[in-house]
Parts: structure tokens; sequence; C-alpha cells
């Protein structure tokens, strides 16, 4: 499944520095994405989740550093759209994996490919 960036997610990226690939213009951020897209896929842990709505939302954790957090569009050819992402932090761990509950499956990203 192919991976995609909003505007908000690469602008994003330019205002903070404490993030992989960091770089202080827009434009090579948008040229970083390809690399990125590889990290993603390599290395992140995915977790997927269907809401009520019928909304697939993905997590994907790299590192254990940060979230990537996207939805899935579906068209002709579906695709993950990453919509933003924070630090990877324990407030964080404890609002997507709440102890007792099973909130997110896991999803081999390179088998769906």
């Amino acid at each position: 499944m192919n991976i995609e960036f909003s505007y908000h997610s690469i602008k994003r990226k330019t205002e903070r520095s404490d993030y992989f690939l960091p770089s202080s213009k827009y434009i090579q951020n948008k040229k970083q994405m390809p690399t990125l897209k590889n990290i993603l896929i390599k290395k992140g842990t995915w977790y997927r989740n269907n809401d009520d709505e019928g909304l697939t939302k993905y997590y994907c954790i790299v590192n254990n550093l940060e979230v990537y957090c996207g939805i899935l569009i579906d068209s002709l050819e579906p695709y993950i759209l990453i919509t933003t992402y924070y630090p990877y932090t324990r407030k964080l761990k404890r609002r997507l994996f709440p102890k007792g509950k099973e909130n997110y499956e896991r999803f081999n990203h390179q088998l769906e490919a």
C-alpha cells in the first residue's frame, strides 16, 4: 500500500527540529519524503483501528521515537495518507495502548504492499 503525506504533515516537519530528517525549509522536507517513506516501511511498527464510522486509522511507531498518524483513502488505488505525527512519549503511549484494552491490531505493511 502506498504512503502519501498531507501538506500539514510536511509543514509541521519544518517547524519542529527534534524529528527524523529535520530541515528548515518546506521544499527540503518535500524532497526528503521518499526517504521517510522507506523508514516507515522498513523500521516502523504499524497498527490499525476501524472506528465506529467506518474510517480506518493507521499508526506507525518508528524506533519508539515518533508516531505517524494516518487514515486510509479508499479510491481506485487505496493509500495511507499521513496527516500528522508526534513524539512517542509516555502520555501518548498510554493514550494509544490503555491497560486492559486492545484498541489496535498489528498490521504488517510489507505484506499488504
